[in-house]
Order: structure tokens, then C-alpha cells, then sequence
């Protein structure tokens, strides 16, 4: 058990009452009557008492033990640097093959109100061999699913709801069962070729083209 540490008014009552119990001694021991030589001494014991009591109190002071330090605080985890915006140059990049090899954008961009569907068929052909040219040339896809589309597959419990998405009468919880209606994509692969200049010329996916002469 820690000692208790006495306080100031106990350590100076107990000084008080040893200077009191030696003037009395003094007093009933002397030879001859004190009288007025009572009251210096009774000055000199005060002062006895003080610096008696003063002395006691600095030595319990340095005696005291000393504080164990608080623990120190554990240092916060740094927080993790914001992830660095996506880059869209490859998408450009793709973008601009995708209309060099099939003219894609100006496809996209023609206003096809004013053609036959017989117009728009020939059309589109040179498009569709030009964009699937550039597609296996450079993307690697395969099928989420590799069963024939109107086939039954089952759908287990923790499903990647990224890579299948259902439709129909969902209801409870699964496994589901269910008619492939399409077999979805996932790119296996993406081999672009290297591209040069500045992150402003990956946004020109189509250069103007001017004749001279």
C-alpha cells in the first residue's frame, strides 16, 4: 500500500506542538523565573517554528515520488492519398481507331432520317467490318457465360452483380434459375498500340482533312 503523504497543516501542528512542549520545559526547568525574558523567547520559538516547518515541507517536496509520464499517444495511421483521377486517354485512344478503321463518329454523327433503310444498311456494313476489325485487332473478349443463349443456368448465392444482371420475376434468395438471354462480355485483353504526343493531341480522335490544289 503507498505511504499516505502528510499535509502542510499536519506537518506545521506538529512543529507547533514540539516548540510549545520545549517552552514549556524552558519555562518549568529554569532556575530562576523567566519573567520578561518570556516574550523573546517566545518570538525566537516562533520563528524556530516556521523555518522548522518550512524545512520539512521542501524535504517532502523533493521526496515526493515523481509522476509516472502519461503514456504517450499512439501515433494516427496517415491517412492514404487520394486516388489519382482515372485516365481517359486510352478510351481516346481507342475511340480514334475505332474511326479510322470504320469512320464510327461520323456514323454516329450522320443524321439518318433522310435515308432509305436500304440506304443505311449498305452503310452500315462498311462501319460494322471496319469497328470489328479494330475490335479483335485490339480487345480480347469472352463470353461471362460460355452456354448457348436460351440455355438454363443456375445463379449461386454471392453472384458477381457486375458480371450478371437478372431480370424477369426476382424474388427471395439465392440460387436462381433461369433462360440465358445473353451471354454477356468480359475483356480478357487489351493490347493498344503505343500512342505518341501530348494528353491535348489524344483528344483530337479524328483530324480535319483539308485538300490542297
Amino acid at each position: 500500500m503507498k505511504p499516505t503523504r502528510p499535509s502542510a497543516a499536519q506537518t506545521f501542528l506538529l512543529v507547533l506542538l514540539g516548540q510549545a512542549a520545549f517552552l514549556a520545559a524552558v519555562y518549568f526547568l529554569a532556575a530562576e523565573p523567566l519573567g520578561a525574558a518570556l516574550w523573546p523567547l517566545a518570538a525566537v520559538a516562533a520563528v524556530v517554528t516556521l523555518l522548522v516547518w518550512g524545512a520539512l515541507q521542501w524535504r517532502l517536496g523533493t521526496a515526493a515520488p515523481a509522476s509516472a509520464p502519461a503514456p504517450a499517444a499512439e501515433p494516427r495511421p496517415a491517412a492514404p492519398p487520394p486516388p489519382a483521377p482515372p485516365s481517359d486517354e486510352a478510351a481516346l485512344h481507342l475511340l480514334a481507331i475505332f474511326q479510322r478503321k470504320g469512320r464510327l463518329i461520323d456514323f454516329l454523327h450522320e443524321d439518318l432520317s433522310a435515308y432509305q433503310d436500304a440506304q443505311i444498311g449498305a452503310a452500315v456494313r462498311s462501319v460494322h467490318a471496319g469497328c470489328k476489325q479494330a475490335l479483335d485487332e485490339y480487345v480480347a473478349l469472352e463470353p461471362v457465360y460460355a452456354e448457348a443463349e436460351g440455355a438454363t443456368v443456375t445463379i449461386p448465392a454471392g453472384f458477381d452483380a457486375h458480371a450478371v444482371r437478372l431480370t424477369g420475376n426476382v424474388a427471395g434468395d439465392p440460387p436462381f434459375k433461369g433462360a440465358l438471354r445473353h451471354r454477356g462480355w468480359r475483356v480478357a485483353k487489351v493490347t493498344l498500340p503505343a500512342r505518341t504526343g501530348t494528353p491535348e493531341a489524344a483528344r483530337v480522335v479524328a483530324p480535319a482533312e483539308v485538300e490542297v490544289g
